[in-house]
């Protein structure tokens, strides 16, 4: 079916902040070219001189608290800096004028003095400790972790060091947001998750949020918080209403919501068979300037991915950098450690001398429920995925060819506890659906009508889809709209029809209310009801998906280049094929692009050199290979209509197999991704 959600965008009338009527100042941000430094005196006299407004770091932290420990979270810092600058682009002041351009002739007169100190820009420097991040801490180590399971045994051993850049979310829309002052203090914004980080907003008093369309995030945009944060302090205190629209620059430079940066050390043990028998990692997180973030615990969900380990050691430092800080990006920390577990498997198998896929035969979970020391894997057949996989003589025989084929396996934690509500009105023929996000662009209100419209038996363009943001909503965000959406409509379309037969003595039946004085369309019955689905499993993930991925690769001119691109995934049951598919083509794209093409590069001294899309190693279509998804589902049994999530699982498997494929092409051990010949 033809997604409903997408013509008014294809016609330009998506209504994205940007497009939504504005009259007030715009915003710019001053920020700081050095990665780190004293701030001495900031000047503005200049500004205020012209008939500019301006807000600095100071007057910002008086007004909020900026504590919080929220898995993605660089909230643990303030919003505009205070006596320091930790990385380059931090903002250092606020400055408004009439027009954007205004601003930014007005935000050139800030005179800041700065003291330059030396940056810490790797993790190895960082752990020397002899220059601070943040001094008050004593140590570039802001946190460490460690959960164990089992005793590692005395079997035969491997060890690999390996490394996961930094990678960036680059929505296609950047952070946007606008701030109306008053009792309310209206906020429309782009931020996802709008109103379930509304409660860190109560420092600006009363708040009316709107969440607005998207343009995507994947996690990038739980990272606007701290720019929403300033900018509702500067229009409460000027009393003006205050915009502000980020470059992609600043978004490179600066938005707070860097995918993971991780470097690993593994020990594995394992049989002569190839049964892997204990897994120990030792973790260290490049969190940038931030003294918190969630991405290195997140695979705590999926330690062992989808093979049969008990005996695991997972032990993550946080180090803190001189960098754009770490935010939450598609998996939020998943990706990194799917894609090293997959290096672990071939190097045993390598070591072995065996046949990598007779490796993973071996171990892969074969019997569910799977209760795993740190998760129950719901339902699955990997080792299906497996073989399917491997039948694929068309994509096997390209070796002969000189091609490089690889395999990768892995799932991927979904569905963490949690709430969502919806509401659903009828009247006047029509059903209205309102939720509580701004749309991201993944299709879940595509999907939300199909599902209103098999439930209720009406017509799909009788449904429209509505934002609410005084809704209790999390909205899209760690795979979890599939089940969540699903529970909640399931549950408000069961309330309606309640309402609907008492309210006119009726039966529904087939999207009729059957009376005794005749037959009434459902969508003429004046009836609303809102819903919130909960889930509350035994560990904090719910739904496990599994993958097995297929790449073949070719060197081109010198040049690594994906060929072909093959995908066998479990999504539970699929709520629409077509969405589940595009998700999954999405995020291969992804990990296919982190393992060749996308990086940050900093200069010694701190500086971005990757402060545009070329620079940065974003791919064009051209790059990508044709993406084939083949759904094989295995319904989930602790989940409404036995969905899982998949939003985040093809990342980090696509990576894996991408980085097989080279191996086998170059007979050569990678242990860094992106690839550098």
């Amino acid at each position: 079916m033809k997604r409903s959600d997408l013509l008014s965008i294809i016609k330009g009338k998506g209504e994205y902040l940007d497009d939504l009527p504005f009259s007030g100042y715009h915003a710019v941000f001053v920020r700081s070219p050095y990665a780190h430094a004293k701030i001495r005196g900031i000047d503005v006299s200049d500004v205020t001189r012209k008939g500019g407004l301006v807000l600095t770091g100071r007057e910002v932290f008086n007004a909020i608290n900026t504590s919080s420990d929220e898995e993605g979270s660089s909230a643990s810092t303030p919003p505009i800096a205070l006596d320091k600058v930790r990385f380059y682009g931090e903002p250092v002041a606020l400055v408004l004028g009439r027009d954007p351009y205004e601003a930014q002739d007005l935000a050139e007169l800030v005179n800041v003095d700065y003291e330059p100190l030396e940056p810490v820009m790797t993790i190895d420097r960082a752990l020397k400790d002899d220059i601070l991040v943040f001094e008050e801490k004593g140590s570039n180590e802001v946190y460490r972790r460690t959960t164990e399971y089992g005793k590692m045994p005395s079997d035969r051993r491997i060890e690999l060091e390996l490394y996961w850049s930094r990678s960036s979310g680059n929505p296609i829309e950047t952070f946007a947001s606008f701030v109306i002052p008053g009792d309310p203090l209206v906020i429309y914004t782009n931020m996802q998750a709008a109103a379930y980080q509304s409660s860190f907003l109560s420092p600006l008093g009363r708040v009316k949020l709107n969440p607005v369309r998207q343009g995507g995030s994947f996690g990038s945009k739980f990272s606007l918080l701290k720019y929403v944060i300033a900018l509702g302090v500067a229009s409460k205190k000027f009393n003006v209403p205050v915009k502000w629209v980020e470059t992609r620059t600043e978004h490179l430079a600066a938005s707070n919501s860097s995918g993971p940066e991780r470097k690993f050390k593994i020990e594995a043990s394992f049989k002569d068979d190839g049964t892997i028998t204990g897994l120990k990692f030792r973790v260290w997180e490049d969190v940038g300037a931030s003294l918190f973030n969630g991405q290195a615990f997140k695979p705590q969900g999926i330690l062992a991915g989808p093979y049969k380990v008990k005996n695991i050691v997972y032990d993550a430092s946080l180090i803190a950098t001189n960098k754009n800080p770490a935010g939450a990006f598609r998996g939020a920390g998943t990706p990194p450690h799917t894609w090293a577990i997959e290096r672990v498997i071939d190097a045993i198998a390598d070591e072995l001398g065996m046949n990598r896929a007779e490796v993973r035969r071996n171990n892969l979970v074969d019997q569910f429920p799977y209760e795993a020391p740190y998760a129950v894997y719901d339902s699955g057949n990997p080792k299906k995925l497996l073989e399917m996989a491997l039948s694929r003589n068309d994509l096997w025989s390209m070796r002969e060819k000189g091609y490089g084929v690889g395999i990768a396996c892995s799932t991927d934690p979904s569905t963490p506890n949690g709430s969502e509500e919806v509401s659903i009105r009828t009247g006047e023929g029509k059903v209205i659906l309102s939720v509580g996000y701004g749309p991201e662009g993944q299709g879940n209100e595509h999907v939300a009508k199909e599902l209103l419209s098999s439930m209720l038996k009406v017509p799909m363009e009788k449904i429209d889809v509505e934002v609410d943001g005084t809704l209790h909503s999390f909205g899209p965000g760690g795979s979890r709209m599939a089940v969540f959406m699903a529970g909640a409509i399931k549950g408000s379309v069961e309330e309606l029809i309640a309402k609907a037969e008492r309210k006119t003595g009726g039966k529904f039946v087939e999207g009729k209310i059957r009376t005794s004085e005749g037959i009434i369309d459902i969508t003429d019955v004046n009836v609303e009801s809102k819903y919130t689905f909960s889930l509350q499993g035994k560990y904090r993930f719910n739904a496990y998906p599994f993958a097995c991925d297929i790449a073949v690769v070719k060197e081109v001119e010198g040049k690594i280049t994906p060929v072909r691109f093959v995908v066998y995934l479990d999504p539970g049951t699929p709520l629409d094929e077509d969405v589940v598919k595009e998700q999954v083509i999405g995020g291969t794209a992804i990990g296919i692009s982190v393992a060749l093409y996308e990086r940050y590069i900093y200069s010694p001294e701190g500086q971005l050199l990757t402060s545009n899309l070329n620079d940065y190693g974003l791919p064009a279509a051209p790059d990508l290979p044709p993406i084939e998804v083949n759904l094989i589902p295995s319904p989930s049994p602790f989940t409404p209509l036995g969905a899982k999530g998949i939003g985040e699982i093809p990342v980090g498997v696509a990576a894996a197999a991408i980085t097989s494929a080279i191996e086998d092409l170059t007979k050569k051990r990678i242990t860094t991704i992106p690839f550098e010949k």
